[in-house]
């Protein structure tokens, strides 16, 4: 006879039970350790109150299959503006995305209209926050190589004016 069979029949059920409860632990444990995470870090770069000079911050974004996706989460995250309050806004009030879209290494990003014409109040200027967002991009999904801003479908002039 076997030591198993030996037992008394509520030691083998103690037995059984614990086998189970350590079987479950170790199956949890090896689905923690080797999960993927449903979000990430990633670094935003902000103006400050003034427009003045420029602050960063971590803060996650969902992770996506897509990366269209997850890149359309991020520029969502960078319109809600900086969680710190040493930090100013990067678009005007009101700026929203309506579409992004990417081709190749080239991102194609369409905000609203108030990116533009609600630039009256606010601190950073159009040229400023096309630089902004083209590094916040680059800087954190190193595959693009290009973007094209775009206001309600069409390309704003970028250019400093004298």
């Amino acid at each position: 006879m076997t030591k198993l069979t030996k037992l008394k029949p509520a030691d083998r059920l103690t037995l059984i039970f614990g086998l189970l409860i350590l079987i479950l632990f170790l199956s949890s444990l090896t689905f923690y350790l080797f999960r993927t995470p449903k979000q990430l870090q990633r670094r935003f770069l902000f103006p400050s109150e003034t427009g003045l000079s420029i602050s960063g911050e971590i803060r996650p974004v969902p992770r996506s299959r897509d990366l269209e996706t997850e890149i359309a989460a991020y520029v969502k995250e960078l319109l809600l503006g900086p969680s710190e309050l040493r930090m100013g806004d990067l678009f005007p009030e009101g700026t929203r995305l309506n579409q992004l879209k990417l081709l190749d290494k080239t991102l194609y990003v369409d905000f609203s209209k108030e990116l533009v014409f609600n630039l009256e109040n606010h601190p950073v200027s159009l040229v400023e926050i096309k630089g902004l967002v083209v590094d916040n991009l680059t800087m954190n999904y190193p595959r693009i190589e290009s973007v094209v801003i775009t206001v309600n479908g069409v390309e704003p002039e970028f250019e400093i004016k004298e």
